[in-house]
């Protein structure tokens, strides 16, 4: 009896999939993807990579070693390179034009458990950072690939909310995480703030030799604007870090007096003097 169409689509992804083991013990998952038109790119979730060596095993059973291109830990991805990987890499599609009801699959290795499909619909997608879909998640999925019924790649699979619920990067995420030379951070911890004047991202920390140390933001600054735009939502700020021109921030914030606007440029893509070769 011949295999039925889904059936035969999950197959072909769980081809692409990989196990990502740390040499700390953590395990996830990552998704072969023709980003610089060879084989051997795998994206996956920047929590997932533990320790200073990272470990790969094929569908087929090999394993390799990895080596981190780049990674973003706001954005919650990485992208690793595993020369001799032999997966037939699946490309991306287009996570804006999902709607509630589009049927997907999640593929990953929760618990052990290698290749594990779990099928589902876009449950929501009013929050821009996230495609949220009601597939079954587990430890071991975070990293892997939530795909369409065409096999395209339309997120990855990161974590489980209240609920069940189960949260992905989106790929047009991926697509600006890809496109981008340099992996871009400010390097600020903050909070969503409500004020006088409208809303905003106050600094709580500042990550020593960051972007935002050089530029002199200080903790309990209050970011309102980049590069012309006003915040309105908590995720404006990491959309606008990862549209900058030339890894250039223009920053609109408040310090102490909350009638004066100060204005900052930060330089996304500069290098610390203290890491610098």
């Amino acid at each position: 009896m011949s295999i039925p169409v889904p059936g035969r689509l999950a197959e072909n992804v769980r081809q692409a999939v990989v196990q990502v083991h740390g040499s700390e013990g953590s395990l996830g998952s990552g998704v072969t993807i023709a980003v610089r038109g060879a084989h051997g790119d795998v994206i996956t979730n920047a929590h997932v990579l533990g320790g200073s060596s990272i470990r790969i095993e094929a569908w087929d059973g090999s394993a390799l070693a990895a080596k981190v291109v780049k990674i973003n830990r706001s954005r919650d991805l990485a992208l690793l390179s595993v020369p001799g990987l032999k997966a037939s890499p699946l490309p991306l599609g287009d996570s804006k034009v999902l709607r509630p009801g589009t049927p997907v699959f999640a593929i990953g290795n929760p618990l052990g458990f290698v290749g594990a499909v779990s099928s589902g619909v876009i449950h929501n997608i009013s929050m821009r950072r996230w495609v949220c879909a009601d597939v079954r998640l587990a430890p071991g999925n975070s990293g892997g690939p939530l795909t369409n019924f065409s096999g395209q790649v339309v997120g990855i699979n990161t974590m489980v909310v209240n609920g069940g619920l189960a949260l992905a990067v989106p790929s047009h995420a991926v697509e600006k995480f890809l496109k981008h030379e340099d992996a871009r951070n400010l390097g600020v911890i903050v909070r969503s703030v409500k004020f006088k004047r409208g809303f905003g991202v106050m600094v709580t920390g500042i990550v020593a030799g960051s972007a935002a140390e050089r530029a002199s933001l200080l903790p309990g600054d209050i970011l309102a604007a980049a590069n012309g735009l006003t915040f309105a939502h908590p995720d404006d700020l990491t959309d606008a870090i990862d549209d900058a021109a030339n890894g250039l921030l223009h920053l609109e914030f408040y310090r102490g007096d909350m009638t004066v606007t100060r204005q900052v440029t930060a330089n996304l893509l500069a290098r610390s003097a203290r890491t610098a070769a």
